[in-house]
């Protein structure tokens, strides 16, 4: 059972401001998505869970392209969260905070 806060707890209007988007990239019109992934990166948890949210962004981009462009921008957004080390150590991963009000304490620090 997972017991870990969804994004779709917060309210519509957390939602809508939580993390910064696709960060040190071009958001184009995946920033809700990427804001999913910020949500999930603030949550935290073990390798597994990064790479569920690394995967699950790249899905919901999939589901959002309307261009070959876009789909070719998912692709490289996947590979760059899959293959460069950077992502893992630059946010809170691991962290493995539990409750919703922890996730947006770290939220106003990032």
């Amino acid at each position: 059972m997972d017991l870990k806060p969804k994004f779709t707890d917060l309210t519509e209007e957390q939602q809508a401001n939580f993390g910064d988007g696709c960060s040190l990239v071009p958001d184009f019109h995946f920033t809700a998505n990427c804001r999913q992934h910020d949500f999930s990166f603030a949550r935290g948890g073990g390798l597994r869970d990064k790479i569920k949210a690394d995967w699950d962004l790249c899905s919901r981009m999939w589901d959002d392209s309307f261009t070959f462009w876009h789909y070719i921008i998912t692709v490289t957004y996947w590979l760059g969260l899959t293959l460069l080390p950077f992502p893992y150590f630059l946010f809170h991963w691991g962290r493995s905070y539990n409750t919703l009000e922890k996730i947006i304490e770290i939220d106003s620090v990032l």
